[in-house]
């Protein structure tokens, strides 16, 4: 298994965001997700990574650094593929992204996800995650679930 920067041109990574998106689809039909895009991979404010092995990207997450009122990360495309699910990939990514938020003294972490998506709210508030209201250009909505980590500088 080897960490990756992912790169837009790579056939894996659009297989990889394709799973993502069918998975998304298939949950919240009436989808009100704002998905990273492939062409955004490469823009300097987006630190993606993906572990890879010769069945391709089994695992993949990406923080995208914004500002609203304050500086924050926004974790991104969280994913790690049904067949490796249990193994602690999702934590794995999650741990290299929010030690790259640290270095780059980004103060807070946001996301979103889904209420119906309990084993990624689990992980998040294991680990420390907490629930807040919506934040950058998304609206609450009960097909949204907003939380935030503060980083200790």
């Amino acid at each position: 298994m080897q960490l990756v920067d992912l790169n837009p041109s790579d056939p894996d990574v659009v297989n990889v965001f394709d799973d993502i998106d069918r998975l998304i689809n298939s949950l919240y039909p009436v989808a009100t997700a704002q998905s990273l895009e492939l062409e955004e991979l490469t823009l300097p404010n987006v630190y993606a990574i993906g572990l890879k092995t010769d069945e391709g990207i089994i695992a993949c997450g990406a923080i995208v650094e914004k500002f609203d009122t304050q500086p924050y990360g926004e974790i991104r495309r969280l994913y790690v593929k049904p067949s490796h699910r249990g193994k602690g990939l999702s934590r794995r990514i999650m741990q290299i992204l929010l030690h790259q938020a640290g270095e780059k003294k980004i103060p807070l972490i946001r996301l979103e996800t889904g209420p119906k998506q309990t084993q990624s709210i689990n992980l998040y508030e294991n680990l420390g995650f907490k629930r807040c209201g919506s934040f950058g250009s998304y609206v609450d909505n009960p097909q949204s679930v907003f939380m935030e980590l503060g980083l200790n500088q």
